[in-house]
């Protein structure tokens, strides 16, 4: 069981869904709380009990817009799929209850009049962690679950229709513009492995008189896809990553995605959720 804790899983994104489960979740607790009122949760008020309890799911919506949104957005780095695994996402998804619970106790205990105390604060947020804890664990180990099955099969449909290829003598060479003024590079498609965007740099991965070189040109990895639109083999498959498709020996998967294992490299490139139909569309074409 506690394997299952270092296992890869995908990061938190800033993308449209984050914005919707925020939303989405605020909705839920405000009407959770309003009809069912756990633990006799209730405010002593006057005021319109409707508006209160809303005013809870409007503190959870915009802490799931921070965590869920803003966090992932400006901490980058942090939120990698490079070191992101399902114990982070379940310790992260805990401290964002947690924030929730504290906050939830502060205008709980406000409305209530009640004097600060460590007791009365802690017992809200005791309350919610229970009712939120369980769910947490379960919705995390058993999308992890559906996400490795599906990411699974894919791989090994994908390679039902792989086959090998061989070289092209009309492989075309591509010329490729960087940020500095005047300077080109250029490469056969046959020979290139792989691109990795780092910053404003991209590292290039191909062969040189049969021999495998990384070097690293001063050009944003989009703007060398923008200069591939011919390349037939050579696709986006990661937002870091570009890769020759026609290179690939080995297809298998988990929980972030798939994963590319290419002929004599040691480097596995990650294919994202976002890429995963164009990769899948490549095999099916060419199979």
């Amino acid at each position: 069981m506690l394997r299952i804790l270092i296992q890869k899983y995908p990061a938190p994104r800033p993308v449209l869904k984050s914005l919707i489960i925020a939303v989405s979740t605020g909705v839920f607790i405000a009407l959770f709380l309003l009809y069912f009122e756990p633990f006799n949760f209730h405010l002593n008020t006057d005021g319109n009990k409707v508006f209160h309890m809303s005013f809870f799911g409007c503190i959870t919506t915009f802490v799931l817009l921070f965590f869920l949104y803003v966090f992932p957005l400006l901490l980058t780095n942090l939120f990698s799929d490079k070191s992101w695994k399902v114990g982070h996402q379940m310790v992260f998804h805990v401290l964002l209850l947690l924030v929730i619970a504290i906050f939830i106790s502060i205008y709980s205990n406000y409305m209530n009049s009640i004097p600060f105390g460590w007791d009365s604060y802690w017992l809200i947020v005791s309350r919610t962690f229970v009712v939120g804890i369980l769910p947490i664990v379960f919705i995390t180990f058993f999308d992890y679950y559906l996400k490795v099955k599906s990411n699974l099969n894919l791989a090994k449909n994908i390679l039902k229709n792989k086959k090998e290829f061989l070289k092209d003598s009309k492989e075309s060479t591509h010329q490729i513009s960087t940020d500095l003024k005047n300077e080109t590079f250029s490469f056969s498609e046959h020979d290139f492995n792989y691109a990795i965007a780092d910053g404003n740099y991209t590292d290039i991965s191909s062969l040189d008189e049969n021999t495998l070189k990384k070097v690293t040109y001063r050009v944003t990895l989009s703007s060398f896809e923008t200069q591939l639109k011919e390349a037939s083999s050579i696709v986006r498959c990661h937002r870091s990553y570009m890769v020759n498709l026609k290179k690939v020996k080995n297809i298998s998967g988990n929980a972030q995605g798939l994963k590319l294992e290419l002929i004599n490299q040691s480097e596995i490139i990650p294919v994202s959720r976002k890429y995963i139909p164009i990769v899948k569309q490549f095999f099916q074409k060419n199979s």
